[in-house]
């Protein structure tokens, strides 16, 4: 998502016409086409892919990865952009809708699929269910505002309501202060994707004031909510297999050596069991032929209330050193997805219905024979939105020194939603064991009411700190001109402590298991934690974590024909430390190099290619090297 962004920041804005109204108002409009494909440039890591399916890790998250080989298409879209301004003297409005066609997603056979489709091979993966930007095609409208302007007593009040995005800040590349607001990041990872497809509008009410002397305040209320959109699962760069997805998943029956499609099928397990006990497994709802499968149910997303979110921000410019000062203070609801579980049964024939842990109570002696299947409690997962009320305090600076715009700023943020090691979390409520076996007394206790929540979050505070820097230098290296831009950022964590001691925050679900004093130092059972290498307690939230980004493009004004051409390359490298919020995951590098020509603002074409550090070993997308090719058009 990064270099999209730094790719657009480089771009001249599209082309816009304009016109007036009989009534007179001034009107502009404008309309961005595109078809675009990115292709996969690299084999999966068999790192990243579990067992059952064909490789060494664990299970959870390699759908997206099954799906597409090394040169497979992955995504090739159209797409429109349209804008619409209208305004008079003091007011107007303003109109951005998008709409997309994904060809690849939306047509192709996929040779692994995932849980919408039953996990069929060669079977056109389906977004049943998936968050409606995140679909294979749709329209969308994004912003959607009024404005006016007034003067009071020579006092500048300017006020917008509807959808509209906030960015609060002077963050480049890392989100900081600006993380109050949500993010697309399917749409970031579309080929020709641009900033303000990836920034989302939120409904609100905001307001600026100038108080003259070189300070403003400006303010807003957010009538609604929104969530970060992320990809749907089984597409190329899903995080995990039960994200996005319609309304469930299939879960530990890797532990059974089944792959995705046996887990969803089912097996009879319960075959073997003599007939004399046919009617304990009829009251139950049971039979010794039915094929009980893996399927965990995700229950409808749990969402924060719409009210309670604010802002308020002042600025100061500074004339004698010609530094503008900004000082912030947001309480927003958490946009990112949490794993929780909820004590709901999941529908039969599921392992995860609780019907066989009723079997071995009412039938002790079976205990042995179904092992672990029979502990599984009534379970569904959630996505729980329900951090609210996260409350940040921040602190900006921007200015000129020596040719170079620098700008930065420093941020608290209180009560982060931090999302509790999802296998630590479920392995801990299923089955009792690891850092987390308390949470199955919960699970396991007839006197906790059917649809208790538990919450799969911790709250912890963050301080953040970022410098960037834009500087355009003119006539260099033949070109007419080169733009760099870079910024350096770090975290410090409040309460995220030794991962060997203390509770283990993020990491993938397919490095399973690590080792716990719980169970001895060891990383449990055999068979839960299938690669050795990933036995070790790294790759969790540390408290602190930095890195930087790079970004260079130069101009070649009129090489041809009227023809701009602009190479540019970008370098991320997130140095130290394992971000509680993912923002930074330790030796990750995305490395990419680009080439875009336009004709008079109007025709372009754009060519890329990314590759990342396969030695970040718990970067789960080091493997998605990837190209792009896009043309497109502005009127």
């Amino acid at each position: 998502m990064a270099f999209a962004v730094a790719a657009a920041l480089a771009t001249p804005l599209a082309h816009a016409d304009t016109f007036t109204t009989d009534n007179g108002l001034e009107g502009r409009w404008s309309l961005n086409m595109s078809v675009g494909t990115s292709i996969r440039m690299k084999d999966a890591d068999k790192n990243l892919i579990s067992v059952p399916n064909g490789g060494t890790a664990g299970a959870g998250a390699d759908d997206g990865n099954l799906n597409f080989k090394k040169h497979d298409a992955y995504s090739t879209v159209g797409k429109l952009t349209g804008e619409l301004e209208l305004k008079g003297d003091t007011y107007g409005m303003f109109v951005r809708g998008f709409a997309w066609y994904d060809r690849v997603l939306k047509g192709r056979e996929m040779p692994h699929g995932h849980f919408n489709n039953g996990y069929k091979p060669n079977t056109e993966l389906n977004d049943t269910g998936f968050d409606q930007l995140s679909t294979f095609d749709g329209v969308a409208l994004a912003d959607a505002y009024v404005f006016a302007n007034w003067d009071l007593g020579g006092k500048a009040l300017s006020a917008k309501l509807g959808n509209q995005v906030i960015n609060w800040g002077e963050s480049l590349f890392v989100p900081g202060i600006n993380a109050m607001g949500a993010f697309d990041t399917s749409a970031a990872r579309r080929p020709g994707a641009q900033v303000k497809e990836i920034l989302r509008p939120q409904p609100a009410l905001m307001a600026n004031l100038g108080l003259g002397n070189g300070v403003s305040v400006e303010a807003f209320y957010n009538l609604g909510w929104r969530q970060n959109v992320v990809d749907g699962c089984g597409t190329y760069w899903s995080a995990a297999d039960s994200l996005n997805c319609n309304n469930g998943t299939v879960l530990f029956g890797d532990g059974t050596k089944m792959n995705d499609q046996g887990q969803y099928n089912g097996a009879p397990f319960l075959a073997a069991l003599p007939a004399a006990l046919d009617p304990v497994l009829a009251s139950l709802g049971l039979s010794r032929s039915m094929p009980l499968n893996f399927r965990m149910t995700t229950a409808e997303k749990i969402r924060p209330k719409k009210s309670g979110q604010f802002g308020i921000s002042s600025h100061y410019f500074a004339d004698a050193i010609a530094t503008d000062f900004g000082v912030y203070f947001a309480r927003y609801h958490s946009h990112s997805p949490i794993v929780s579980v909820v004590k709901q049964p999941s529908a039969l024939p599921s392992v995860w219905s609780g019907r066989l842990a009723q079997l071995v109570k009412a039938v002790p002696s079976l205990a042995p024979a179904l092992g672990t299947l029979g502990v599984l409690p009534a379970g569904n997962i959630v996505w729980d939105y329900s951090g609210e009320n996260v409350k940040t305090l921040g602190l900006s600076a921007a200015t000129e020194v020596g040719g170079f715009s620098v700008f930065g700023e420093l941020s608290r943020t209180k009560d982060i939603p931090v999302q509790i090691n999802a296998i630590d979390l479920l392995v801990g409520t299923a089955l009792g064991i690891g850092p987390q076996a308390k949470l199955a007394a919960i699970a396991r206790n007839p006197a906790v009411p059917t649809g208790t929540v538990i919450h799969g979050y911790d709250r912890k505070d963050k301080t953040q700190a970022q410098v960037s820097f834009i500087r355009q230098v003119p006539q260099v290296l033949g070109a007419d001109s080169l733009t760099l831009l870079g910024e350096v950022a770090g975290q410090k964590w409040s309460g995220i402590g030794d991962p060997n001691t203390s509770t283990r925050y993020v990491r993938g679900f397919m490095y399973n298991f690590g080792p716990t004093a719980a169970l001895g130092g060891t990383c449990g059972p055999a068979g839960i934690q299938p690669n050795a290498s990933y036995c070790e307690n790294q790759g969790y939230a540390t408290s602190t974590a930095w890195g930087y980004r790079l970004s260079a493009e130069l101009l070649f004004p009129n090489v041809v024909a009227g023809i701009n051409f602009k190479p540019r390359v970008y370098f991320a490298h997130d140095v130290k430390g394992y971000a509680a919020d993912n923002l930074f995951v330790e030796d990750r590098q995305t490395r990419s190099v680009g080439l875009r020509a336009d004709y008079n603002n109007r025709y372009y074409a754009d060519i890329s290619y990314t590759s990342y550090n396969k030695s970040a070993k718990y970067d789960q997308f080091h493997d998605r090297d990837n190209m792009q090719f896009v043309i497109g058009a502005n009127f």
